[in-house]
């Protein structure tokens, strides 16, 4: 099985990724986007049960 954090695995780009790919001198790198914690707070509030068992296993920061 695939690391979930590879870089190749990325189907859709964030917002700064595709911003970057129409406007020329943009460093995605430089910029913080956050759609991940938003997604990541939405599934929290959508399953707590599934969300409290990822942060007791290493999750502590709240993020996968």
């Amino acid at each position: 099985m695939a690391d979930p954090h590879d870089e190749h695995l990325k189907l859709i780009p964030d917002d700064i990724e595709a911003f970057a790919g129409h406007i020329e001198g943009i460093d995605p790198s430089r910029y913080y986007d956050s759609q991940e914690q938003d997604v990541w707070l939405a599934a929290t509030r959508r399953w707590p049960l599934l969300a409290a068992v990822f942060q007791a296993n290493g999750g502590g920061d709240g993020h996968r």
